[in-house]
């Protein structure tokens, strides 16, 4: 009986030959495989051929074998596989990009059919395709399987790329968004809080002006449409100052700095727009406590133990409230019988630092998470950020510790963030001006004298030294 090569399967089945070869691989077709002149070949029985046709084997789903198999491996060794369960989660594969994205449509015959719009360099085209189907399997089969000769007619007539300016905005500060990833391997560094505070900007903001004054291409946001948006932010969103204006046009810029890298647009309409200039009185400087007043005040009980502690680090180590939620109790390490923060990550590289931590700041810290049964983050909430509400109301706490109303707190401009103002304005009145620059993560200024005097070259004695004379300021006006 003549044996059958590829060409002759090809003409019997409805099989290509990387089709055959693919269920070769798998042992899915029987077949021999016979050595002719030191060369291995892939030869097939004619009447074994018919009887797999005939038997009508299952050429793709190995389900009920598997999860045999499944079933007797869990038998074999429970123990082990909850322990490969514990192992698999704390893991996550990769996502793998869709490429294309589906979009029903009305249609009379089948109530609706899917269209597919895809993504083309990181933007998603505006012009789509229908895919004949309400069926969302059979979409997505056609979506994959014709890209490449779709989207090479479309270019192939000279189309230029349209831009879907709606997706972009929405996806740019998105979470695991391909256009950050891009921008980040690029140098731009953008910490978690602050991407969630941008998306829900240009999310809540930015997308419902323009659908509000019926912006539908990219080509509409041009700068003079963005002048209006500044005036729009200035006049409607209540307490909005033009710094804050300015900041916020900057987070719109990058999406367009995006698309111009791309090839996709030809100028950023923010560049060419005028920033709002402050008028005297629009920043309001914060004020602080006199140093004689918070003499005492954590030697007292608190009834609330958190609010406590939130007051007791920005007064003592001048911590950031993002370096403060953040503290864990695996970064304290102790000098020379002195305790210190490691702060590896920040709001600035300037900020990653060693913080010198009191001994009276330490032990409270610790005793905080032994009751609280903390064995990382002492403060944060579980999988959470510290809320802006809880420094507010840490800062309020204090007030009335110290016998001051909310109204004085108005007055003076006094909030939680004046803890950093007060030991900054503390540590200079008794000669420790430069330990911001040494152990706080200061930006050291312009002035050329300190630009040459590099203060990462002070030895480990002389920092000591000064870490000494900190403390003992703490236990002079706050620890007594």
């Amino acid at each position: 009986m003549r044996l059958l090569s590829h060409d002759d399967l090809i003409k019997i089945l409805p099989l290509n030959k990387t089709a055959i070869d693919r269920l070769v691989s798998l042992g899915k077709i029987p077949y021999k495989r016979i050595t002719t002149e030191n060369v291995d070949i892939i030869r097939f029985s004619p009447e074994i051929i018919n009887s797999w046709v005939k038997s009508g084997t299952n050429l793709m789903d190995d389900k009920k074998y598997l999860e045999r198999l499944k079933n007797r491996l869990e038998k074999c060794n429970p123990e082990f596989i909850e322990e490969l369960k514990k192992f698999s989660a704390k893991f996550v594969d990769p996502r793998e990009p869709k490429r294309y994205y589906l979009e029903p449509v009305k249609n009379k015959k089948l109530g609706f059919v899917y269209y597919v719009k895809y993504l083309h360099n990181g933007v998603l085209l505006r012009t789509k395709w229908t895919t004949g189907t309400n069926d969302k399997e059979l979409a997505i089969k056609f979506a994959i399987e014709n890209r490449e000769r779709l989207l090479n007619e479309y270019f192939g007539r000279g189309e230029k790329p349209s831009i879907d300016i709606y997706y972009v905005l929405k996806n740019y500060y998105a979470k695991d968004s391909q256009y950050l990833d891009i921008d980040i391997k690029r140098g731009r560094s953008i910490k978690e809080k602050h991407r969630i505070f941008c998306y829900n900007f240009i999310n809540r903001s930015f997308i419902p002006y323009l659908k509000k004054n019926g912006v539908k291409t990219v080509e509409d946001i041009t700068t003079p449409f963005l002048a209006k948006f500044q005036n729009y932010l200035l006049t409607n969103k209540k307490g909005v100052k033009p710094m804050t204006v300015n900041i916020r046009i900057s987070h719109i810029s990058m999406i367009f700095n995006r698309l111009l890298l791309d090839g996709l647009i030809s100028v950023n309409p923010c560049k060419s727009l005028v920033s709002i200039k402050s008028k005297k009185g629009d920043k309001k400087i914060t004020g602080c406590y006199d140093i004689e007043k918070l003499k005492g005040v954590f030697n007292k009980r608190w009834g609330n133990d958190f609010y406590y502690l939130l007051n007791l680090l920005i007064y003592s180590t001048n911590l950031r409230n993002c370096e403060i939620e953040n503290i864990n109790i695996n970064d304290f390490v102790l000098i020379d019988n002195f305790h210190f923060l490691n702060v590896p990550d920040s709001k600035t590289p300037n900020g990653i630092r060693t913080v010198p931590i009191h001994d009276f700041v330490y032990k409270k810290l610790i005793d905080y998470a032994k009751k609280n049964n903390k064995t990382d983050y002492i403060l944060k909430p579980k999988a959470k950020i510290i809320q802006s509400t809880d420094y507010k109301k840490a800062a309020i706490e204090l007030a009335k510790h110290l016998g001051f109303t909310e109204d004085y707190m108005k007055k003076e401009n006094i909030t939680f963030y004046s803890g950093r103002h007060f030991w900054k304005t503390l540590t200079d009145a008794e000669g420790l001006g430069d330990i911001g620059e040494i152990f706080m993560g200061h930006k050291v200024s312009t002035d050329v004298s300190k630009i040459y005097n590099h203060k990462d070259k002070i030895g480990r004695a002389k920092k000591l030294e000064k870490v000494k004379h900190l403390f003992e300021i703490l236990d002079k006006y706050i620890f007594i």
